[in-house]
């Protein structure tokens, strides 16, 4: 695990991440996981996720980087609308 987080603070209390190294054939990769909780539906839920995913990989430029790192989004729903309205 490396440090660091992409998630803005106002919204730090309703997600985590976690950003990985890996080692590869073709050198030192990076994957990135986003985890949020919803207990109700978010009608912008989509755009919050993909804002995650570019700041992570904004953030990967800014240090000098010319590769991006994966992004995996995970969410999990348990609230009473089923399936998660979209």
């Amino acid at each position: 695990m490396e440090s660091g987080s992409f998630i803005e603070d106002d919204l730090r209390t309703q997600c985590s991440d976690i950003l990985y190294s890996v080692q590869t054939n073709a050198g030192k990769g990076y994957i990135y996981t986003v985890v949020e909780h919803k207990s109700h539906p978010e009608k912008l839920m989509a755009f919050r996720l993909l804002r995650y995913s570019v700041a992570a990989m904004q953030r990967r430029i800014e240090q000098g980087n010319d590769t991006l790192p994966v992004v995996i989004s995970v969410l999990f729903y348990h609230g009473a609308t089923s399936p998660y309205p979209l």
